[in-house]
């Protein structure tokens, strides 16, 4: 047992007057694989139950809505408005705590924080106060709505009872209905709900009071802002005396939370925060009160999180994005295999997902939202077939471990050094740490696995006419693109892994870099540091537009605190002896000095080996960057569907 290195996080604890097997608290997070109708679906249910197997020892099930439409936020989420859904809520309650874990539902309200295009009607809110995010005015609540609506919540809590649910917990964070009451941000009210904070509680208290009465055995979670880090919103000593309240009302447990839509990075931050930034907003509620708090944020690292249990800054501890990309976290801390554990790269895919109303996926598990599809795995095949994979990047790696967890012989080709591909590159900028930590992770699972390796090894024609392999997978990733423009071969243009791996030290230069999507912005974070003076040439109207928009924001952020500047609708047309000429947005021409020019417009696929393959060979897949320039999601989906292919025609 290694659960010894990490007492506190797998002490077992007690909420109300139920006991927990550990201190591992499954964030709710809404992934949107409900059906459209509201009602629990086979995918929702597998996607749980793979993290209570997994072990965490509370689930919080995500934002089921308690007054559908208008209180929903997105096509696909829970509802609890009725007794229809009892069944399926029954089930999927039943199937988490048949693993040992705890449940509790969480019951929703969107308030402002929605649109018609999801609703269909007008958002409704405690004062006629639009989302500066979502721009759309919603219709003041009179008090007998407001009435109603907690007639709601206390109803849908007497439903999660009778579905089988441990408790619930009351959503009045991230800027969502209840939160808009007890915020005077958002609460310009002049009656009874308004004005005073006991006023501005009123609604929540209610609500809590009634659900007390009315199921005295159900636990009442109650995740709550403690900072809105918005100007006038709700400040750490007014959400004190609120979880004093709260306590006072009946309420379990505090699951601390914090910031709004409009508090723009503060709720679900990009990859340059630090890990654990705002669990003091839960060790500040601990001086407020004597129930157990739960505190988190960004975390993935079991010593910190054992560490905030230790000092009793915090009672439980939730994890979010961490168990989207390894389901299994808890059970690998437990057992002593941290180095088995499947890294969160903090690229906030799976969020930018949610904004854009799809449901949810990670970009570095497969699996996630997938559970069903990839759970089977094929029995040994006699006589065993054998693959090929060629190329060991992200794709290459995956599909060479998909296709060994399933009884496939598999030789990985590798015409490089060392394993990665572009893994190893994109892991060089600033605060991209956690790609090589990815990196690293597959390279020991690849060492781990019986797949056979060959490093500094190309593999042509001749090679696969030798093998003569059942299957070939070719993942030989892309190549940069080199616009075709006079002088892009001159000495003063480097590509992105020559300024990235430094041979040549950058500083006090003058740098411009052509392409301004990620990679050029990310090259340019990098070369801040070197005090470079940079502009960013780049022919469409925005910079980094394929990016997900916390961390694109974070990063512009950072370029304009750099002051590079940024050349966007223009388009570069020669480089001659140290200058380039550019077409700007306005249709002139102009010329600007460089010392260096990098190049970052783009990658294609290299794939010259496929066309090649397909026609002498009979099973071949082509895959990752090879196939189309995705990135890594796309690579580690198709690197594992691979296995699930030759597994399903090796059966026949």
């Amino acid at each position: 047992m290694h659960m010894k290195a990490y007492p506190e996080l797998f002490a077992p604890g007690y909420i109300g007057r139920i006991l927990v097997k550990n201190r591992i608290v499954m964030a709710p997070m809404l992934v949107s694989y409900a059906n459209p109708d509201g009602e629990v679906s086979d995918a929702l249910v597998e996607y749980y139950e793979a993290r209570a197997r997994g072990g965490a020892g509370l689930i919080i099930v995500e934002a089921a809505c308690v007054d559908a439409p208008t209180g929903r936020e997105s096509f696909r989420q829970l509802n609890i408005d009725g007794l229809r859904y009892l069944a399926g809520l029954n089930r999927l309650a039943s199937s988490i705590k048949a693993y040992g874990s705890r449940v509790f539902l969480q019951l929703f309200h969107a308030g402002r924080q929605t649109s018609q295009l999801f609703t269909g009607v007008q958002p409704v809110a405690p004062s006629p106060l639009a989302c500066p995010m979502i721009k759309e005015i919603p219709r003041e609540l009179s008090i007998d709505e407001i009435k109603d609506i907690e007639n709601k919540f206390v109803m849908a809590a007497q439903y999660a009872g009778t579905a089988g649910f441990d408790g619930i917990e009351l959503h009045a964070a991230h800027g969502y209905l209840i939160n808009q009451f007890l915020s005077p941000h958002s609460n310009q009210r002049g009656d009874e709900y308004g004005g005073s904070l006991e006023n501005r509680m009123r609604f929540l208290l209610d609500i809590v009071h009634r659900i007390k009465k009315s199921c005295p055995d159900l636990i009442i979670s109650v995740r709550l802002n403690i900072d809105d880090f918005v100007a006038g919103g709700l400040t750490p000593a007014e959400s004190g005396r609120i979880c004093q309240y709260l306590e006072q009302a009946g309420a379990d447990i505090i699951n601390c939370s914090s910031g709004t839509y409009e508090s723009g990075l503060k709720s679900i931050e990009p990859v340059s925060y630090k890990e654990g930034w705002r669990v003091y907003l839960a060790g500040e509620v601990k001086r407020w009160v004597e129930i157990p708090v739960i505190s988190g944020g960004m975390l993935n690292n079991p010593g910190f999180a054992n560490q905030l249990l230790a000092s009793k800054e915090a009672d439980f501890v939730f994890f979010g994005r961490t168990l989207l990309a390894d389901s299994e976290w808890p059970n690998k801390v437990r057992e002593g295999r941290i180095e088995d554990i499947r890294p969160c790269i903090r690229c906030n895919n799976c969020i930018d997902h949610n904004f854009k109303g799809m449901m949810v996926d990670c970009t570095v598990n497969p699996s996630t939202g997938r559970e069903a599809q990839f759970k089977t795995r094929a029995a040994k095949i006699s006589p065993t077939p054998a693959a090929v994979v060629v190329g060991a990047g992200p794709a290459g790696m995956q599909a060479a471990l998909s296709l060994a967890l399933r009884g496939i012989e598999v030789a990985l080709y590798e015409q490089d050094s060392k394993l990665g591909g572009l893994l190893n590159l994109a892991g060089l900028p600033p605060h991209k740490h956690r790609v090589l930590e990815l990196r690293d992770y597959l390279i020991r699972q690849i060492n781990k696995s019986k797949v056979n390796l060959h490093l500094n090894s190309s593999y042509d024609l001749a090679s696969l006419k030798a093998d003569k392999p059942d299957y070939l997978v070719i993942a030989t990733g892309s190549r940069p693109v080199l616009p075709p423009i006079k002088g892009v071969d001159s000495k003063i243009c480097l590509n992105l892994a020559e300024v990235l791996e430094n041979p040549i030290k950058l500083i006090n230069r003058e740098v411009v870099i052509v392409g301004g999507g990620s990679n050029g912005c990310e090259v340019a974070d990098f070369l801040l540091q070197g005090d470079n003076h940079l502009t960013i040439i780049e022919q469409n109207e925005f910079l980094a537009a394929d990016m997900e928009k916390k961390n694109r924001r974070d990063l512009i952020n950072r370029l304009d605190s750099g002051k590079v500047e940024k050349r966007t609708s223009c388009k570069l047309l020669e480089i001659d002896n140290g200058k380039l000429l550019i077409a700007t947005k306005e249709g002139s021409c102009e010329t600007l000095p460089a010392d260096y020019v990098i190049m970052a417009a783009g990658f294609s696929s290299n794939n010259d080996l496929y066309f090649q393959a397909q026609q002498i060979h009979d099973n071949v897949f082509l895959i990752g960057d090879a196939f189309e320039v995705k990135g890594f999601k796309n690579a580690f989906l198709q690197g594992e569907m691979v296995g699930q292919m030759v597994a399903a025609r090796t059966k026949g």
